[in-house]
């Protein structure tokens, strides 16, 4: 059933918005931007100030030299910017990596480069093929697909996030403000989808005593894509069991 599901597409802009929205950030008038990349022990990303050297109207110049920032770790073959999404190729030896790296590289790049006022989306290709991760498609990425990891120790990182649940008498959404640790690996939409299927009762640092369980029990992720600012959720037949006295 791979369609958006109305009610829970709301939930998740809304989630996004809440908690993980920043503002654009372009290069200032000195062509300053904060170039990220993987720590050489590869524990986590660093950030530094860099001085973009090409013509700042000259995107495609842009790119390239911020790409080539990255050739350390990834081989790029080709890039392509349309509509302010940009397909970045890669040579083959892409999957070379191990998958602490993979995640870390492609994160430094992604939220490098979605500072340029040019560039929205970024999308990887190894060769002709998307970028597969354990044999599904990794899809469009933003800066909004990660989550700040400068600075952790580690592998995860604690974020604050506010979740939307039902009341009590199933009119109406409430809010809840919780702490999540975030692992790396997995992107922050599909870390907020999964905590609202486990449901309110999974939270142990807030009151979720005046909201209940939103979504029918045993409604499981099977994929999550977002798309022009659109999040298409393919969830389990159990979802279609929808509870009668919850207003959708």
């Amino acid at each position: 059933m791979m369609k958006p599901i109305c009610f829970l597409s709301v939930l998740v802009c809304v989630l996004v918005l809440c908690c993980g929205c920043q503002r654009t950030v372009n290069p200032d008038q000195t062509g300053n931007i904060t170039l990220y990349q993987m720590a050489e022990d590869g524990s986590k990303l660093q950030s530094s100030d860099y001085e973009i050297q090409a013509d700042r109207e000259d995107n495609v110049a842009v790119i390239q030299e911020l790409l080539d920032c990255f050739k350390k770790w990834v081989a790029v073959d080709d890039f392509q910017l349309k509509e302010k999404q940009l397909t970045v190729t890669f040579l083959s030896s892409y999957y070379n990596q191990d998958k602490i790296d993979e995640v870390l590289n492609r994160a430094s790049i992604v939220k490098t480069l979605c500072q340029l006022s040019a560039v929205e989306y970024v999308e990887f290709y190894v060769g002709e093929d998307p970028l597969m991760i354990d044999g599904e498609p990794v899809g469009i990425m933003s800066k909004l697909s990660f989550l700040d990891s400068v600075g952790g120790g580690g592998y995860t990182q604690e974020k604050y996030v506010t979740l939307y649940f039902s009341s009590n008498d199933g009119t109406k959404m409430q809010e809840i403000s919780t702490k999540l640790t975030h692992d790396m690996t997995v992107p922050l939409a599909r870390l907020l989808i999964e905590q609202l299927l486990e449901g309110p009762n999974e939270i142990s640092d807030a009151n979720t005593s005046e909201v209940r369980d939103t979504n029918p029990s045993g409604t499981k992720l099977n994929s999550l894509t977002i798309r022009d600012h659109v999040c298409y959720v393919d969830l389990s037949k159990e979802f279609m069991n929808m509870q009668a006295d919850v207003s959708s």
